[in-house]
């Protein structure tokens, strides 16, 4: 199987490459993220220019109509840039609507997601958010009328956010649904923390009797929504190891030691090579995870699972070698590699750490 873009693909890639680093270089993310915001200007170019939110969502929904391999590349370009913007946890409400909703909640939902006009959040992060033991919201009074009550903490962009969707225990508490919850309804207190990557800003959401609505409870439906937004992490963290190489391969050339290029040195070019190998072998993984999202083909939910897995491992290989290629200033405030390592380490234990996901993937295949 050929794993690569098309001509097309590859060209929107470019124009989205280009305008993130216009609109959006490293020294923007860092005052955005210095100031623990997202970045709407971006956003909203993002938004109206390219429809970002739904290129894979279909046209009678006023989506792009285009595959998941656009959103996919989206996400890369993202993370290479660490674009402060709430592009995955958008997606995910979206595709927590489109798998669960009703026509009727579709008609209503949808359409400020996709524009960019209604920030959306999945409000996961944990490995057993959506499993009854794990769930930390529950559910109370009618079906058509519900109200949540619960605390969830490292909700990304939970801050910013327009609409939350929420993994509760439906009243019955045999099971977990997912809920749709207006950020700014009654018993809603959302509180912005500090987060270890700030590029990535968190907060806390608690729910007092707040109203909501439910999309459904399928676990099936669920866990594919789950292993969405996995790819999507993935693509992220594949397009900020390649950004973590780029940078290495860069200073390597340019620092001089002994009257010569550090790149020049045995241990230097070991470093970059390893970064290159597991890129390599991360990009086949992500793009037939990423294929297999428009396929919903039978091994879907196992290389979701492999793809997060690898890409976040990968990620965090690459941050740390580029700080040991950096040296001393690679720790430092002021040099951007740190914030590479920031959004490895703190990408790492969502939906699971790695421990997990081998744990999940051993299950899934039967061993």
């Amino acid at each position: 199987m050929y794993f690569a873009f098309d001509e097309d693909q590859e060209e929107f890639r470019s124009s989205l490459r280009r305008l993130l680093s216009e609109r959006a270089p490293m020294t923007r993310v860092r005052d955005i993220a210095a100031a623990g915001g997202h970045d709407a200007d971006t956003w909203q170019l993002l938004t109206s220019n390219m429809g970002v939110p739904g290129l894979h969502v279909a046209e009678k929904f006023g989506g792009g109509g285009f595959s998941f391999l656009e959103t996919s590349l989206v996400a890369q370009e993202l993370g290479r840039a660490l674009t402060p913007v709430p592009m995955v946890t958008t997606t995910g409400a979206i595709e927590a609507v489109l798998a669960l909703g009703t026509e009727e909640q579709h008609r209503a939902l949808l359409p400020g997601l996709v524009d960019g006009s209604v920030i959306g959040t999945l409000a996961l992060s944990g490995a057993d958010d959506t499993t009854v033991a794990g769930a930390r919201v529950r559910a109370a009074g009618e079906p058509s009328a519900p109200a949540l009550t619960g605390r969830v903490d490292y909700v990304a962009f939970g801050h910013v956010a327009d609409l939350l969707v929420i993994a509760a225990l439906v009243p019955a508490g045999d099971t977990v649904g997912l809920y749709v919850v207006d950020a700014q309804a009654g018993g809603v207190a959302v509180t912005a923390q500090s987060s270890l990557d700030p590029t990535r800003p968190v907060a806390t959401i608690e729910l007092t009797d707040a109203n909501a609505h439910l999309l459904g409870s399928d676990p099936a439906a669920i866990g594919r929504v789950v292993d969405l937004v996995r790819i999507l992490l993935a693509n992220e963290a594949l397009g900020a190891a390649e950004a973590a190489l780029d940078m290495a391969v860069s200073y390597a050339k340019q620092r001089v030691q002994f009257n010569r290029p550090i790149g020049s040195f045995q241990a230097i070019k070991h470093k970059c090579a390893d970064m290159a190998i597991a890129i390599d072998a991360v990009q086949a993984t992500v793009m037939y995870a990423s294929m297999c999202a428009d396929q919903g083909n039978d091994e879907f939910g196992r290389v979701a699972v492999m793809a997060k897995a690898q890409a976040s491992e990968c990620l965090t290989l690459c941050a740390a070698q580029n700080i040991q290629v950096h040296g001393g200033i690679g720790f430092t405030w002021e040099a951007d590699p740190h914030l590479y390592f920031r959004r490895a380490k703190a990408t790492e234990p969502l939906f699971g750490n790695n421990t997990h996901h081998t744990e999940l993937l051993a299950d899934l295949v039967g061993i």
